[in-house]
Protein backbone atom coordinates (compact mmCIF):
# COMPACT_ATOMS: atom_id res chain seq x y z
CA UNK A 1 0.00 0.00 0.00
CA UNK A 2 1.32 3.03 -0.90
CA UNK A 3 0.91 6.76 0.75
CA UNK A 4 -0.48 9.48 -0.67
CA UNK A 5 2.19 12.45 -1.54
CA UNK A 6 0.30 14.85 0.71
CA UNK A 7 0.38 12.31 3.54
CA UNK A 8 3.96 11.42 3.02
CA UNK A 9 4.74 14.99 2.99
CA UNK A 10 3.08 15.31 6.45
CA UNK A 11 4.81 12.57 8.05
CA UNK A 12 7.88 14.02 6.57
CA UNK A 13 7.49 17.37 8.07
CA UNK A 14 6.94 15.67 11.69
CA UNK A 15 10.16 13.60 11.01
CA UNK A 16 12.31 17.08 10.52
CA UNK A 17 10.59 18.55 13.68
CA UNK A 18 11.40 15.87 16.05
CA UNK A 19 14.84 14.87 14.29
CA UNK A 20 16.10 17.70 12.81
CA UNK A 21 17.33 19.90 16.18
CA UNK A 22 19.27 16.92 17.19
CA UNK A 23 20.67 16.40 13.49
CA UNK A 24 21.75 19.81 13.33
CA UNK A 25 24.05 19.62 16.26
CA UNK A 26 25.47 16.55 16.27
CA UNK A 27 26.28 16.74 12.40
CA UNK A 28 26.99 20.73 12.54
CA UNK A 29 24.94 21.16 9.31
CA UNK A 30 22.61 23.73 11.23
CA UNK A 31 22.31 26.93 8.83
CA UNK A 32 20.05 29.41 6.77
CA UNK A 33 18.58 25.90 4.47
CA UNK A 34 17.86 24.05 7.65
CA UNK A 35 16.50 26.91 9.34
CA UNK A 36 13.95 27.00 6.21
CA UNK A 37 13.25 23.21 6.17
CA UNK A 38 11.97 23.46 9.77
CA UNK A 39 9.94 26.22 9.43
CA UNK A 40 8.25 24.90 6.37
CA UNK A 41 7.62 21.80 8.77
CA UNK A 42 6.26 23.93 11.48
CA UNK A 43 3.33 25.49 8.95
CA UNK A 44 2.93 22.08 7.09
CA UNK A 45 2.58 19.94 10.56
CA UNK A 46 0.80 23.30 12.24
CA UNK A 47 -2.05 23.39 9.38
CA UNK A 48 -2.87 20.27 8.15
CA UNK A 49 -2.33 18.02 11.86
CA UNK A 50 -2.80 20.92 14.74
CA UNK A 51 -1.06 23.39 16.20
CA UNK A 52 -1.37 21.54 19.07
CA UNK A 53 0.79 18.70 17.37
CA UNK A 54 3.42 21.53 15.75
CA UNK A 55 3.98 22.38 19.25
CA UNK A 56 4.91 19.14 21.14
CA UNK A 57 6.79 17.91 18.20
CA UNK A 58 8.89 21.23 18.16
CA UNK A 59 8.99 20.50 21.99
CA UNK A 60 10.47 17.02 21.91
CA UNK A 61 12.44 17.75 19.21
CA UNK A 62 14.55 20.91 21.16
CA UNK A 63 14.55 19.51 24.49
CA UNK A 64 16.48 15.94 23.43
CA UNK A 65 19.43 17.58 22.42
CA UNK A 66 19.02 20.14 25.56
CA UNK A 67 19.23 17.38 28.13
CA UNK A 68 21.73 15.49 26.08
CA UNK A 69 24.08 18.66 24.97
CA UNK A 70 23.30 21.08 28.15
CA UNK A 71 21.89 25.02 27.48
CA UNK A 72 25.29 25.28 25.02
CA UNK A 73 23.24 23.68 22.40
CA UNK A 74 21.63 27.12 22.28
CA UNK A 75 25.22 28.44 20.80
CA UNK A 76 24.47 26.17 17.07
CA UNK A 77 20.68 25.56 17.43
CA UNK A 78 18.01 28.29 16.09
CA UNK A 79 14.83 28.79 17.54
CA UNK A 80 13.21 31.03 14.76
CA UNK A 81 11.12 27.84 13.79
CA UNK A 82 9.33 28.71 16.69
CA UNK A 83 7.86 32.31 15.32
CA UNK A 84 6.11 29.78 12.90
CA UNK A 85 3.95 28.32 15.41
CA UNK A 86 2.73 32.60 15.98
CA UNK A 87 2.06 32.85 12.62
CA UNK A 88 -0.59 29.92 12.46
CA UNK A 89 -1.82 31.47 15.60
CA UNK A 90 -2.72 34.79 14.22
CA UNK A 91 -4.46 32.86 10.96
CA UNK A 92 -6.63 30.92 13.19
CA UNK A 93 -7.33 34.45 15.33
CA UNK A 94 -8.23 35.78 11.93
CA UNK A 95 -5.34 38.73 12.58
CA UNK A 96 -4.93 40.89 9.74
CA UNK A 97 -1.66 40.05 7.55
CA UNK A 98 0.22 42.93 8.75
CA UNK A 99 0.05 42.03 12.44
CA UNK A 100 0.84 38.65 12.01
CA UNK A 101 3.91 39.09 10.15
CA UNK A 102 5.28 42.07 12.06
CA UNK A 103 4.57 40.36 15.80
CA UNK A 104 5.64 36.63 14.78
CA UNK A 105 9.05 38.56 12.79
CA UNK A 106 9.63 40.37 15.63
CA UNK A 107 9.87 37.40 17.42
CA UNK A 108 11.82 35.52 15.20
CA UNK A 109 14.06 38.36 15.27
CA UNK A 110 14.43 38.27 19.11
CA UNK A 111 14.77 34.41 19.17
CA UNK A 112 17.36 34.67 16.04
CA UNK A 113 20.06 36.68 18.58
CA UNK A 114 20.26 33.62 21.08
CA UNK A 115 23.16 31.94 19.27
CA UNK A 116 24.94 35.54 19.52
CA UNK A 117 24.20 35.99 23.40
CA UNK A 118 27.20 33.74 24.54
CA UNK A 119 29.45 35.43 22.41
CA UNK A 120 28.39 39.20 23.50
CA UNK A 121 28.67 38.03 27.39
CA UNK A 122 32.29 36.59 26.81
CA UNK A 123 33.15 39.39 24.51
CA UNK A 124 36.20 39.92 21.88
CA UNK A 125 39.50 39.55 23.66
CA UNK A 126 42.22 41.62 22.68
CA UNK A 127 43.84 38.32 21.75
CA UNK A 128 41.38 37.24 19.23
CA UNK A 129 41.27 40.11 17.82
CA UNK A 130 44.83 40.20 17.27
CA UNK A 131 44.39 36.75 15.58
CA UNK A 132 41.84 37.99 13.35
CA UNK A 133 43.77 41.31 12.13
CA UNK A 134 46.82 38.97 11.72
CA UNK A 135 45.13 36.33 9.50
CA UNK A 136 43.63 39.00 7.67
CA UNK A 137 47.08 40.76 7.16
CA UNK A 138 48.45 37.26 5.81
CA UNK A 139 45.31 37.04 3.37
CA UNK A 140 46.17 41.02 2.30
CA UNK A 141 50.49 39.94 2.05
CA UNK A 142 49.34 36.70 0.04
CA UNK A 143 47.09 38.40 -2.32
CA UNK A 144 48.94 41.24 -2.97
CA UNK A 145 46.51 43.57 -1.36
CA UNK A 146 48.59 44.79 0.81
CA UNK A 147 51.77 46.25 -1.51
CA UNK A 148 48.49 47.77 -3.64
CA UNK A 149 47.62 49.34 -0.35
CA UNK A 150 50.98 50.75 0.72
CA UNK A 151 51.08 52.02 -2.74
CA UNK A 152 48.43 54.44 -2.23
CA UNK A 153 50.28 55.77 0.91
CA UNK A 154 48.18 53.46 4.22
CA UNK A 155 51.27 51.72 5.92
CA UNK A 156 50.11 48.14 7.31
CA UNK A 157 49.98 50.00 10.41
CA UNK A 158 46.78 52.08 9.63
CA UNK A 159 45.44 48.63 7.81
CA UNK A 160 45.73 47.12 11.14
CA UNK A 161 43.99 49.86 13.36
CA UNK A 162 41.27 49.80 10.46
CA UNK A 163 41.09 46.31 10.88
CA UNK A 164 40.52 46.53 14.54
CA UNK A 165 37.82 48.43 14.45
CA UNK A 166 36.28 46.45 11.92
CA UNK A 167 36.38 43.44 14.03
CA UNK A 168 35.18 45.51 17.11
CA UNK A 169 32.43 47.21 15.09
CA UNK A 170 31.03 43.37 13.75
CA UNK A 171 31.56 42.48 17.35
CA UNK A 172 29.44 45.01 19.00
CA UNK A 173 26.06 44.49 16.11
CA UNK A 174 26.52 40.76 15.80
CA UNK A 175 23.30 40.49 17.41
CA UNK A 176 21.27 42.39 14.74
CA UNK A 177 23.35 40.79 11.68
CA UNK A 178 21.76 37.27 13.51
CA UNK A 179 17.99 39.04 13.80
CA UNK A 180 18.43 40.17 9.84
CA UNK A 181 19.68 36.57 8.76
CA UNK A 182 16.11 35.24 11.03
CA UNK A 183 14.29 37.98 9.42
CA UNK A 184 15.28 37.53 5.72
CA UNK A 185 14.85 33.20 6.83
CA UNK A 186 11.21 33.99 8.44
CA UNK A 187 9.77 36.63 5.98
CA UNK A 188 11.13 34.27 2.38
CA UNK A 189 8.96 30.68 3.98
CA UNK A 190 6.03 33.22 5.23
CA UNK A 191 5.90 34.40 1.81
CA UNK A 192 5.96 31.41 0.29
CA UNK A 193 3.40 29.81 2.31
CA UNK A 194 1.38 32.19 2.04
CA UNK A 195 1.28 31.52 -1.93
CA UNK A 196 1.07 28.06 -1.28
CA UNK A 197 -1.85 27.93 1.18
CA UNK A 198 -3.46 30.92 -0.34
CA UNK A 199 -3.46 32.48 3.41
CA UNK A 200 -5.66 35.74 3.10
CA UNK A 201 -5.44 35.68 -0.82
CA UNK A 202 -1.66 34.88 -1.53
CA UNK A 203 0.62 37.26 -2.88
CA UNK A 204 0.98 40.86 -1.51
CA UNK A 205 2.30 43.32 -4.26
CA UNK A 206 5.63 44.62 -3.21
CA UNK A 207 4.30 48.25 -3.50
CA UNK A 208 1.74 47.26 -0.89
CA UNK A 209 3.82 46.17 1.89
CA UNK A 210 3.80 48.03 5.03
CA UNK A 211 4.24 47.16 8.83
CA UNK A 212 1.08 48.88 11.45
CA UNK A 213 1.50 51.91 12.57
CA UNK A 214 2.49 51.11 16.34
CA UNK A 215 6.15 49.25 15.08
CA UNK A 216 7.21 52.38 14.86
CA UNK A 217 7.85 52.35 18.53
CA UNK A 218 10.53 49.60 18.17
CA UNK A 219 12.69 52.26 16.57
CA UNK A 220 12.13 54.83 18.86
CA UNK A 221 12.75 52.51 22.04
CA UNK A 222 15.96 51.83 20.25
CA UNK A 223 16.77 55.95 19.87
CA UNK A 224 16.15 55.69 23.53
CA UNK A 225 17.99 52.64 24.79
CA UNK A 226 21.29 54.06 22.58
CA UNK A 227 20.55 57.37 24.34
CA UNK A 228 20.33 56.41 27.79
CA UNK A 229 23.26 54.10 27.24
CA UNK A 230 25.58 56.48 26.00
CA UNK A 231 24.17 59.27 28.82
CA UNK A 232 24.61 56.85 31.57
CA UNK A 233 27.27 54.39 30.29
CA UNK A 234 25.20 51.47 30.47
CA UNK A 235 26.90 49.27 28.07
CA UNK A 236 23.90 47.05 27.83
CA UNK A 237 21.11 49.45 26.68
CA UNK A 238 23.69 51.18 24.70
CA UNK A 239 24.45 48.23 22.86
CA UNK A 240 21.03 46.67 22.43
CA UNK A 241 19.47 50.54 20.78
CA UNK A 242 22.68 50.27 18.61
CA UNK A 243 21.18 46.96 17.00
CA UNK A 244 17.96 47.60 17.52
CA UNK A 245 18.26 50.82 14.86
CA UNK A 246 20.95 48.53 12.75
CA UNK A 247 17.51 46.08 12.25
CA UNK A 248 14.99 48.87 11.87
CA UNK A 249 17.31 50.50 9.20
CA UNK A 250 17.21 47.73 7.17
CA UNK A 251 13.81 47.23 7.86
CA UNK A 252 12.49 50.58 6.84
CA UNK A 253 14.95 50.89 3.79
CA UNK A 254 12.99 47.74 2.71
CA UNK A 255 10.20 49.71 3.12
CA UNK A 256 10.74 52.82 1.49
CA UNK A 257 11.67 51.28 -1.47
CA UNK A 258 8.18 49.70 -1.47
CA UNK A 259 7.10 53.48 -0.77
CA UNK A 260 9.54 54.84 -3.87
CA UNK A 261 8.32 51.85 -6.07
CA UNK A 262 4.94 52.80 -5.14
CA UNK A 263 4.99 56.09 -6.05
CA UNK A 264 7.20 55.86 -9.78
CA UNK A 265 4.38 53.35 -10.77
CA UNK A 266 2.40 56.69 -10.77
CA UNK A 267 1.00 58.09 -14.24
CA UNK A 268 1.07 61.12 -12.92
CA UNK A 269 4.69 61.53 -12.89
CA UNK A 270 5.92 62.12 -16.21
CA UNK A 271 8.39 59.25 -17.28
CA UNK A 272 11.58 61.74 -17.71
CA UNK A 273 10.99 62.87 -13.85
CA UNK A 274 11.12 58.99 -12.87
CA UNK A 275 14.11 58.50 -14.77
CA UNK A 276 15.83 61.42 -13.33
CA UNK A 277 14.84 60.07 -9.67
CA UNK A 278 16.26 57.19 -10.27
CA UNK A 279 19.42 57.94 -11.91
CA UNK A 280 20.48 60.55 -9.43
CA UNK A 281 19.52 57.77 -6.65
CA UNK A 282 22.32 55.36 -7.90
CA UNK A 283 24.57 58.64 -8.56
CA UNK A 284 24.19 60.07 -4.98
CA UNK A 285 23.62 56.41 -3.44
CA UNK A 286 24.08 56.76 0.29
CA UNK A 287 22.00 60.05 0.42
CA UNK A 288 19.01 57.47 -1.61
CA UNK A 289 19.67 54.75 1.14
CA UNK A 290 19.50 57.21 4.07
CA UNK A 291 16.48 58.85 2.26
CA UNK A 292 14.80 55.88 1.73
CA UNK A 293 15.31 54.77 5.86
CA UNK A 294 13.75 57.53 6.43
CA UNK A 295 10.99 57.59 3.91
CA UNK A 296 10.11 53.79 5.16
CA UNK A 297 10.07 55.31 8.78
CA UNK A 298 7.79 58.14 8.49
CA UNK A 299 5.15 55.86 6.47
CA UNK A 300 4.97 53.79 9.07
CA UNK A 301 3.12 57.11 10.81
CA UNK A 302 1.80 58.88 7.92
CA UNK A 303 0.83 56.17 5.80
CA UNK A 304 1.79 58.29 2.29
CA UNK A 305 0.37 55.19 -0.08
CA UNK A 306 -3.28 55.52 1.90
CA UNK A 307 -2.84 51.74 2.32
CA UNK A 308 -5.57 50.11 4.59
CA UNK A 309 -4.73 49.72 7.83
CA UNK A 310 -6.95 46.68 8.07
CA UNK A 311 -5.46 44.91 4.71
Amino acid sequence: MFLKDEVALNYLAGAILLTFPWLGVVLGTWGFIWGVLMLLAVFLVALRRGLSIAVLSLLIGYVAPLIVFGVTVFNTVSLVPLAGLLVVLGWQKHWPVRVTFFWSAALAAVIGTIPTLSFMVQGLSELTASEMTNTTIQQYQASGLLEVMQQQGITEVQVRELLQQGIHLYALVLPSFAALVALVEFGFVFYFVRIWFNKDEGRIPFTHWRLPWYSVWGAVLGIVFYLLGDQFSWPILHVAGINIMVVYGALTLVLGISVFVYFLQSPRIPRFLKLALIIAGFIYLLFSIISLIMFGLFDLVFNFRRLPEEA
